[in-house]
């Protein structure tokens, strides 16, 4: 469910009629869809639908080239990356972007102290040992000698030094084991009902419509379905995503 009062606030995120491209290939086309505050939005598709290019351009690593994109109601089309950080927005992006020859709690100390008092670093390093107590128990393991899951975790530890008005996931759960899968989306409730805002890009469908109130489906670049979760079977999504489909307008 979305958080009580949700419904009064601004949307977490708001995509309208956002393209977005590299150079001259062009990766997204017209997509136009809002994240609720206090919601999980999934956002799916197959491999090169252009699922990864939306978590870019929500988070400013990518610009968009036409469209409008907000963050709590505030305009951030062009803005920077860090200007979006600044309004509570953060992204744990696809693969595993750990300081690999660092151990794990000089991997946290590191980000900690880059936005926080020592004090307030050390009070998020315990949070961060709390809500995942393996990577308390490789604190002095080097993080690149650790499991792809665990990499992951440490990855998702370091942007939730302060909680995040809104979280972008991409990918957190390609390539893992069923287990350290179960452990990334434990995270995730725990994350969600603290009060944050997420969109999940994930290819793990049964996953996402378990954790998701809402659902985005993208083909080549462009938002094919927009509809609660409670509408779309994993079979449905299997059906959707392997299916071409006329884009429609997800705005909502």
């Amino acid at each position: 469910m979305s958080a009580p009062g949700a419904e009064a606030l601004p949307a977490a995120l708001q995509f309208e009629h956002v393209d977005a491209a590299y150079g001259r290939f062009r990766a997204l086309f017209d997509v136009s869809f809002t994240v609720p505050s206090g919601s999980v939005t999934a956002l799916l598709g197959p491999n090169g639908a252009g699922k990864s290019t939306v978590a870019r351009v929500a988070t400013g690593l990518v610009p968009s080239t036409a469209g409008r994109i907000l963050v709590s109601g505030r305009d951030v089309t062009h803005q920077p990356a860090w200007k979006i950080t600044r309004l509570g927005v953060a992204h744990a992006p696809e693969g595993r972007p750990v300081f690999a020859s660092l151990d794990v709690e000089d991997n946290l100390r590191l980000t900690f102290l880059s936005q926080l008092s020592r004090k307030e670093a050390a009070d998020a390093l315990e949070r961060a040992y709390a809500r995942f107590p393996r990577l308390a128990e490789r604190r002095s393991q080097l993080a690149g000698t650790l499991s792809g899951g665990e990499q992951r975790m440490l990855a998702l530890a370091r942007v939730l030094v302060v909680p995040p008005r809104l979280l972008v996931v991409d990918e957190l759960t390609l390539g893992l084991a069923p287990r350290m899968v179960d452990e990334v989306y434990r995270a995730l409730r725990d994350i969600r009902d603290a009060g944050t805002s997420l969109l999940v890009v994930e290819q793990q469908i049964p996953r996402a419509l378990e954790l998701a109130e809402f659902v985005l489906v993208l083909r080549k670049g462009r938002l094919v379905q927009a509809r609660p979760a409670s509408e779309l079977s994993a079979g449905l999504a299997e059906e959707i995503l392997s299916v071409p489909a006329a884009p429609v307008d997800g705005s909502s």
